[in-house]
């Protein structure tokens, strides 16, 4: 039945009840005045618990759609948090691998450049073209930096400078095709050239002797006959042999040791 039904009826009936009521004034006067409460209680009571009902039914509804939004902004703002922590993790982790790799290159400058000047220096600009051939650094002649100056990285060489400017120099890395430096086997003294030809994986070393005195897991460094380079800079090791007519050896793949890839930071040995 509706609600204005409803309404209706129980109007109806507390008319009928006030009725009733006077009459038994008028006919009974001595009638109690508790039988009377009770028999209005008896229509009323199921107004006030249908009442009673619906409010605590709206107040429940309430609670729990507040409740709701509260949870879903503390969840938010949960979300938010984890995002800040992550990106404070992250920002960590790649000042802790900065610092490692400067670290590696102080103990490169100390064992093997200490007789020379050397300059640490931030890569700022890389070809998306030719990755693995040129870098620049900013640093220029106004910090010393003059062509032909060896770089190096963590690791062992990278390459050589090819242009200066005022504050900032171009690298020529080992892996371009135009590169070529004097290098030996550190065991044997065996020299040769050491090539580039595009890849970051493998350079080419051509010797100078035939029956060059060279074996897989030799370590590669400079030679210094070019007189461009100081002798002993670690340049990487060999990791397959090549042989030429009758069996003798004439070239090698050498890996680099520095992380061509991957260049902030390199050091420049000023000469």
């Amino acid at each position: 039945m509706p609600r204005r039904g409803i309404l209706r009826l129980y109007l109806a009936a507390l008319l009928v009840l006030a009725l009733v009521f006077l009459e038994s004034l008028t006919v009974h006067p001595r009638l109690s005045v508790s039988r009377v409460s009770g028999v209005v209680n008896s229509v009323l009571l199921p107004l006030e618990l249908g009442t009673h009902s619906a409010v605590q039914w709206v107040s429940g509804a309430v609670y729990a759609v507040s409740g709701a939004f509260s949870a879903e902004q503390q969840n938010a703002q949960l979300r938010i948090q984890v995002s800040r922590l992550q990106s404070q993790v992250a920002s960590l982790q790649a000042v802790q691998g900065q610092n490692q790799r400067l670290k590696q290159l102080l103990n490169l400058r100390e064992k093997t450049l200490k007789k020379f000047h050397t300059l640490a220096a931030p890569v700022v600009g890389r070809s998306p073209v030719n990755w693995l051939d040129q870098i620049v650094i900013a640093a220029g002649s106004g910090q010393g930096v003059k062509y032909d100056d060896p770089v190096l990285s963590y690791g062992g060489l990278v390459g050589r400078v090819i242009a200066v400017g005022s504050q900032s120099a171009t690298v020529m890395l080992l892996p371009d095709p135009e590169s070529a430096i004097g290098a030996m086997v550190a065991r044997s003294g065996d020299a040769g050239v050491l090539e580039g030809n595009g890849e970051a994986a493998t350079l080419k070393m051509q010797f100078f002797a035939a029956g060059a005195n060279v074996r897989r897991g030799d370590l590669i460094v400079t030679s210094g006959l070019d007189g461009t380079l100081p002798a002993g800079v670690p340049i990487g090791r060999v990791t397959s042999v090549g042989q030429g007519d009758f069996g003798l050896v004439h070239q090698a793949d050498v890996a680099p040791l520095a992380n061509l890839d991957r260049l902030d930071t390199v050091l420049v040995v000023l000469q």
